[in-house]
């Protein structure tokens, strides 16, 4: 610990207690965060301790257009506060610390690996980012970007305006965002990395990479704070 946090301690934001830490969460509401261990390395799904590779069936039926997803928590409580903060207000707090959370993760999962080029924040409709006043992937982005010293690219734009994902089935989220992505300039990286909150079925996911790819992407990997258990 610094000397600056010795004058001004974190104050948690789950518990409202001093962090002791350079982010606004104590240690014991970090534990309490239910972690996605054992997950698969492509889709992020929790996969049979026996699976080859730790790679889920689904994925190896028909793997995902990307190459690998980075979700070191799933969404449930108390998580769920933390994330829903991130969009509500303005979010600044809770994008420390679902980056410094994110950061830590990445850094384990490419120990041996090279990182990818930069980083993409998935974007927003300008209807839906004038409603919010942000973006908050662009702020988790942000702060997992200056942690690696990796550049954030705003290279996607949703064309596409399309009710929530949340109520819809699998089926129906990959035809409601299809076609909602659109590159906006030359990609000027090979292995982007796209940033979001949450991961559910993957199909937003899946129209992000597939837009990056036919725009010259090498490949794409995924990067989220918390992954949305199936039920």
């Amino acid at each position: 610990m610094n000397a600056l946090n010795l004058l001004f301690p974190g104050i948690c934001a789950l518990c409202r207690r001093r962090s002791q830490r350079d982010i606004d969460l104590c240690r014991e509401c970090e534990l309490a965060f239910e972690a996605n261990e054992r997950a698969c390395p492509l889709c992020a799904e929790p996969a049979p301790v026996n699976a080859a590779d730790g790679i889920c069936g689904a994925c190896i039926a028909a793997p995902p257009p990307w190459a690998k997803t980075v979700a070191p928590f799933l969404y449930t409580h108390p998580l769920e506060a933390i994330i829903d903060g991130l969009k509500s207000g303005n979010g600044l707090l809770q994008a420390r610390i679902l980056g410094a959370l994110l950061s830590r993760a990445v850094l384990a999962r490419y120990a041996n690996a090279p990182l990818p080029d930069a980083l993409i924040p998935v974007p927003l409709t300008r209807k839906r980012r004038f409603q919010r006043g942000f973006n908050q992937a662009e702020l988790l982005a942000n702060v997992v970007g200056r942690t690696l010293r990796l550049p954030r690219q705003n290279s996607l734009m949703r064309i596409k305006s399309a009710p929530p994902q949340r109520a819809l089935a699998r089926a129906a989220r990959l035809r409601n965002v299809r076609g909602a992505f659109a590159v906006r300039r030359a990609l000027s990286c090979r292995r982007p990395a796209v940033v979001d909150d949450v991961t559910t079925t993957g199909a937003t996911v899946r129209a992000k990479a597939e837009t990056l790819l036919a725009a010259g992407a090498e490949e794409v990997h995924v990067w989220v704070a918390a992954k949305t258990p199936a039920p």
